[in-house]
């Protein structure tokens, strides 16, 4: 899905409309204002903006929960990988080591996925608001 934004004799293409979620909120507040001051020439524009902005809601939605659940998995096995290490004390094995360091590594991973979904989901929320206030 993509918006052409026109006004005047400026024509703007945004072929990715997941880049709102990388885009600073001034530049889009920019961009948007273009588009509703002729609001009549970006008819097809907002209404695609009207659509992606829930869908986008709801999938960065679940996927924080999916995330959510991925970390406290991830967790869960590095805990265990620790306590098997504690348990063995200095007869541990090589292998062991390896396991617990693999674990960790996936579980900081994990962490850092989830507070980028729970980051992206907060801001597809203010480019809610946004439209909003251009919607009235």
């Amino acid at each position: 899905m993509h918006i052409v934004i026109r006004n005047n004799r400026f024509v703007g293409k945004i072929h990715d409309m997941d880049s709102f979620l990388d885009m600073p909120l001034k530049n889009i507040r920019k961009l948007w204002k273009l588009m509703f001051d002729e609001a009549w020439r970006n008819d097809e524009s907002i209404e695609n903006l009207e659509q992606w902005l829930p869908n986008t809601h709801a999938r960065l939605g679940a996927e924080v929960q999916f995330r959510e659940c991925e970390l406290a998995q991830a967790l869960h096995i590095a805990e265990e990988a620790r306590r098997t290490k504690a348990a063995y004390g200095s007869v541990i094995s090589k292998p062991v080591n390896e396991a617990l360091k693999k674990a960790q590594q996936n579980a900081r991973y994990a962490e850092r996925m989830c507070k980028q979904s729970k980051r992206d989901l907060v801001r597809i929320e203010k480019l809610q608001l946004i439209f909003a206030e251009f919607t009235k």
